[in-house]
């Protein structure tokens, strides 16, 4: 069978840097007129578009100095989407997903819309339900792939993501920010070889279990990602955590060497990345670092916000290295009375039930 993931790790780099120029001249054009309407930007989706949405918080609130919240497409329908109601003429709802048809994230763009909100989709799916539903939407082809876990995808979503980025930002910091995404194939094909080796390593030292990854800020959402891959490559029990909410909680899990991966970016939460580090090592965890260094003088804070479009490499690696190693099929095969049909079958995760205004009115505090 053939390694989708492997495959896909492997073409990253080129994809990147054949579809940065054609997806930053597409935002400027769809978004370069409303710039100066929008004060605020609620990003949202399900799944790895979720995981994209927590990944591009820091960098377009950084860059653009707009107010920036990231949620899980179901949680920015029913609750934050409602809120905006005093400023929904300034607000940009950003609805992420690769097939454009989830329920979720069409229920958060329609709701949004109905409030008066701006509303645009990123989506690899230019026909979709969602770019049809959107007031404006970004929309970038991805190659054709054999059934596995999704990674060009969801690069293709941050590549959108950053392309608006830049749109958005004030032209002084703009150069910056366009320099670094124009560096980002050359940082990613040197840093590759070396995640590939921890990835393969961590997999030949892998005793079983549940596996952890840690991350703070954009490298939470790599960290939700980099579980989800190993979910669905290998079936492995995994979860990503905030670096401090591990201290907290999974610090107390047995076994005492499970495995734990620290996806960092020397960002705003190194000190405390270290204690955790030196924590997790102490009390006998298998502990894995992953390091994102950026390009060549880049600030600390564009090194952290475009972390994410490295820092999944080594995990990658290690999800399909240990999925060959136990002789897994990606989704278990839709076995279990699961099926992919309209993404998920009985999960309804295309088909679910949409809640209109109406329905949220009644749990308005005023209801």
């Amino acid at each position: 069978m053939v390694d989708s993931l492997k495959l896909q790790s492997e073409m990253a780099a080129d994809f990147l840097e054949k579809e940065w120029k054609p997806i930053l001249e597409q935002a400027r054009e769809i978004i370069s007129h409303r710039a100066s309407e929008i004060d605020e930007v609620i990003l949202c989706g399900c799944g790895d578009s979720h995981h994209a949405a927590r990944n591009l918080e820091m960098a377009i609130g950084g860059w653009t100095e707009r107010r920036v919240r990231s949620a899980p497409a179901m949680e920015a329908s029913r609750y934050l989407v409602p809120a905006i109601r005093p400023t929904a003429a300034k607000t940009l709802v950003i609805g992420i997903s690769a097939s454009g048809e989830v329920a979720r994230t069409l229920e958060a763009i329609e709701l949004a819309a109905a409030m008066g909100a701006f509303t645009l989709g990123i989506t690899g799916a230019a026909e979709s339900k969602l770019a049809r539903t959107a007031q404006m939407f970004l929309s970038l082809s991805t190659p054709a792939m054999s059934v596995g876990p999704g990674l060009i995808n969801y690069l293709a979503s941050l590549l959108m993501g950053f392309s608006l980025t830049t749109v958005l930002t004030p032209a002084p910091r703009q150069k910056e920010l366009e320099r670094c995404l124009e560096q980002i194939p050359d940082v990613l094909r040197d840093w590759h070889r070396e995640q590939i080796e921890l990835g393969e390593e961590a997999a030949r030292g892998y005793s079983g279990g549940a596996v952890i990854f840690l991350g703070t800020g954009p490298a939470y959402g790599s960290a939700l990602f980099s579980a989800a891959k190993l979910i669905e490559a290998a079936g492995v029990q995994a979860w990503g955590q905030d670096v401090e909410e591990w201290a907290h909680l999974e610090y107390f899990c047995e076994p005492s060497s499970m495995t734990t991966w620290l996806l960092s970016s020397k960002g705003r939460s190194l000190g405390r990345e270290s204690e955790v580090e030196a924590a997790a090592r102490t009390i006998g965890r298998q502990f894995y670092l992953s390091t994102w260094e950026g390009g060549k003088g880049w600030s600390p804070f564009a090194r952290e916000a475009l972390a994410p479009l490295g820092l999944w490499i080594g995990p990658v690696a290690f999800a399909s290295r240990l999925a060959f190693m136990m002789d897994e099929v990606p989704f278990r095969g839709f076995g279990g009375g699961r099926s992919h049909v309209e993404g998920g079958g009985a999960s309804l995760i295309r088909s679910s039930a949409r809640i209109t205004p109406e329905d949220v009115s009644q749990y308005s505090s005023k209801g």
